[in-house]
């Protein structure tokens, strides 16, 4: 079929080939440290309360330097910006190495190297998302975003059973060494790649102004800006992982592997899913068939709520992993075709914001809700409620013409 574009066709791509590959050993070792952070918490404190600041560690500097990372990354060489952000990245993973090794490790210094890590990485982010266009030709685009699912996705599944072992047979300090050393190979993989990039237009702009101009492209493409809405709606509503815990106790009666069960089908799904879009290639009304994929996921949480048997609530808990990579990556490829390249670094930088501060706000809202009605009533009203939002917003959103 002239449109069927391949993964082999993606990853052949000289420069995609080597940022993709690279990008999956760093992911498997970021995933690696965090593993081993939640570890060393709570073998340092005993304290579930300490182990679950580092999610606020985590969201704050999200919500601080998101924005500017958008900015940054529309001024600056995308390609050089990250060789600074990932050797950042990864002196923060070395100190934490070494404090670890020198037994002066304190709980407050994992804090702060969290809270550094994810201001690095969200500045990172959105020049590394707007660098892919640069990467593959237009058609590859779905693919490319495809893969990138694939390699998050992977390197969630691959990356905590490593760092399991390593930590029990090694220890925590060469976790650390590892996910130090997983940062090279981008910065090595950026450094020998070839990119041609639009010249940056910014430079003279003030950086609130910069910021202002991406924030007027969204208000100014109500596709794109109820695309935003929808995905972020979605994410608010139905952040069910959050309360996997309470469906696997007290509704499923499965346990501790149960839990790790209905934990583990999303990502298994979302492979899949990604393993979808990949081979629906570069698909015409890509905005149609997002909508039709969220609402199918909608659909799934409801099912997921209403759910008394473990073999459904895994069969749903798989096809929601696999709307969600579907969705995400049409989601994404729709955003960043109808965005110029000078704006991308800002676009992206709101998408990111949207797409990683809703499931975490998200969180406290179902949790609030589970406590009041109960969690499968909460998520049942999510669900209603996100696909209200859907289906009032499905219109905007099929008429975007990529």
């Amino acid at each position: 079929m002239k449109n069927q574009v391949t993964p082999w066709k993606v990853l052949g791509e000289r420069n995609f080939g080597l940022f993709w590959s690279s990008l999956l050993i760093s992911g498997i070792g970021t995933q690696i440290s965090q593993v081993t952070i939640a570890w060393q918490i709570y073998e340092i404190t005993n304290s579930p309360l300490q182990l679950g600041l580092t999610g606020l560690f985590r969201v704050v500097p999200l919500m601080i330097f998101s924005l500017t990372g958008g900015v940054m990354a529309d001024r600056m060489n995308r390609r050089w910006l990250m060789i600074i952000t990932q050797s950042a990245a990864m002196t923060f993973a070395l100190v934490l190495a070494l404090l670890t090794t020198s037994g002066y490790i304190r709980v407050w210094h994992i804090y702060a190297l969290t809270f550094l890590t994810t201001a690095a990485g969200s500045i990172d982010i959105p020049a590394r998302s707007a660098l892919i266009p640069n990467l593959v030709p237009r058609e590859y685009l779905t693919t490319a975003f495809a893969l990138n699912v694939t390699l998050r996705q992977s390197a969630t599944l691959i990356g905590p059973f490593l760092g399991g072992l390593v930590i029990a047979g090694l220890g925590i300090a060469p976790a650390y060494y590892i996910n130090a050393l997983s940062f090279l190979a981008v910065i090595v993989s950026l450094l020998v790649m070839r990119v041609a990039e639009a010249h940056p237009t910014t430079h003279h702009q003030p950086a609130l102004k910069s910021m202002g101009e991406g924030l007027s492209f969204v208000r100014a493409n109500p596709g794109i800006l109820a695309l935003m809405i929808m995905d972020t709606c979605v994410n608010f509503f139905g952040s069910y992982r959050s309360m996997m815990p309470v469906f696997a106790r007290d509704l499923l009666d499965v346990g501790p592997k149960g839990l790790g069960a209905l934990l583990g089908a999303p990502a298994l799904g979302a492979l899949a899913g990604s393993a979808c879009a990949m081979i629906a290639g570069n698909p015409k009304r890509k905005g149609r068939i997002a909508v039709i994929v969220t609402l199918a996921y909608v659909a799934g949480l409801i099912l997921f709520a209403l759910s008394r048997s473990f073999a459904f609530s895994l069969l749903i808990a798989f096809a929601l992993g696999a709307f969600d990579a579907f969705g995400e990556t049409l989601r994404v490829t729709v955003v960043q075709l109808a965005t110029p390249d000078h704006l991308r670094g800002r676009v992206q930088s709101l998408v990111h914001l949207f797409a990683t501060g809703g499931p975490h706000l998200g969180q406290v809202q179902l949790g609030a809700t589970a406590a009041l009605m109960g969690a499968p009533a909460a998520l049942l009203l999510g669900g209603v409620v996100a696909a209200v939002v859907i289906s009032s917003l499905a219109g905007k959103v099929s008429r975007l013409k990529e």
